[in-house]
């Protein structure tokens, strides 16, 4: 999809040309952190009135430099796994791909799809309770696109970290940074109450109690109890931003690594060293033919390969490969619907 690089390409141009000012970092890190804070408790942070607030995150959702607000929702809680689809095409037009990524993107079972290049060409995350639902999932989404699939590579994920976006701020290696989920599946019975306010917050993570409570004929109250229930049970793992990486950052790299010799105190320091640079969002430890994958955002390419090289030099004892994609567009970001749980 040339057309798009090109878009995006020239959009990251006049982003830049923009020139955040450190209101606008403090005011999008402070959204990461906590995107459902109240405006005024992230103004007075920031050292600006809410509407001076409030005008800035208009512009940012406007510019789309913010996507949408995400609810991070960890599915292990609620039964499910999550696997990532890693996919290289080949001869497929431009609109027979955005068919593919249409039919992804509508797809409930499927939390994330993005467009890369480097090995791969797109990946696609799926939510299931059981290798009998994948092996369903995709045998429907594989006939219909047979013959554009060159190659295919299936991952699990056994736990994900999320950091906050430190290099809005200039700062690095604070322990709060670090949101984890995944790990055994486990099974929560959820009432249809829970279920829609899951719902309600995976579509928008800055939705109000009282709008939640209108689609639910309840009180504004209930709702807030039931949402501090469902953050103390590890359901509700976290808010955060979404944003256009490519608008924010400049670049969106994901490296798979493969490991060898791995033992505990090897991948306590690998932990540490992703917690350390600001660069490094996400990372997860994976079952696939690589064990460990860092989602990296950053300025440049240069400063990526300067970060890997750190990287690869300080676990050469224990690095036997890595394979580096470039993510140039994300199509769908969302951990739940609740259409999985019919």
């Amino acid at each position: 999809m040339k057309t798009d690089k090109f878009i995006i390409y020239i959009s990251v141009i006049l982003i830049k040309m923009l020139n955040f000012d450190k209101k606008d970092k403090k005011i999008l890190y402070e959204l990461d952190k906590n995107s459902r804070q109240p405006l005024s408790k992230i103004a007075k942070k920031v050292g600006l009135s809410r509407e001076s607030v409030l005008y800035r995150l208009k512009k940012y959702e406007k510019e789309q430099i913010i996507k949408s607000y995400l609810t991070v929702i960890d599915i292990a809680k609620l039964g499910f796994t999550h696997h990532k689809i890693c996919v290289k095409l080949h001869n497929i037009t431009q609109k027979q791909e955005e068919a593919l990524i249409q039919d992804l993107v509508k797809n409930p079972f499927i939390s994330w799809v993005s467009s890369c290049d480097g090995k791969y060409s797109l990946l696609y995350a799926i939510k299931t309770k059981s290798i009998v639902e994948l092996d369903k999932i995709l045998k429907e989404i594989n006939n219909k696109y047979w013959r554009f699939i060159k190659e295919q590579d299936v991952s699990t994920l056994i736990e994900g970290h999320h950091f906050y976006r430190e290099y809005l701020i200039e700062k690095r290696g604070t322990t709060e940074r670090e949101i984890i989920w995944g790990g055994e599946p486990k099974k929560l019975n959820l009432d249809k109450k829970s279920i829609t306010i899951l719902d309600e917050l995976a579509k928008d993570a800055r939705t109000s109690a009282v709008d939640i409570a209108k689609k639910l004929k309840s009180s504004p109250d209930m709702v807030i109890k039931r949402i501090k229930q469902l953050e103390k049970s590890g359901v509700l793992t976290h808010y955060m931003i979404w944003p256009d990486v490519n608008k924010l950052k400049g670049n969106y790299y994901k490296a798979l690594i493969t490991l060898v010799n791995l033992n505990p105190v090897k991948e306590k320091q690998l932990a540490e060293f992703c917690l350390d640079n600001p660069n490094i969002v996400y990372f997860v430890k994976i079952l696939a033919p690589w064990q460990f994958e860092m989602d990296i955002e950053i300025d440049s390419v240069k400063e990526f390969r300067e970060l890997m090289r750190e990287f690869l030099n300080q676990f050469s004892d224990i690095i036997s490969d890595y394979s580096a994609l470039n993510i140039y567009q994300e199509h769908k970001f969302r951990f739940f619907e609740k259409e999985i749980l019919q």
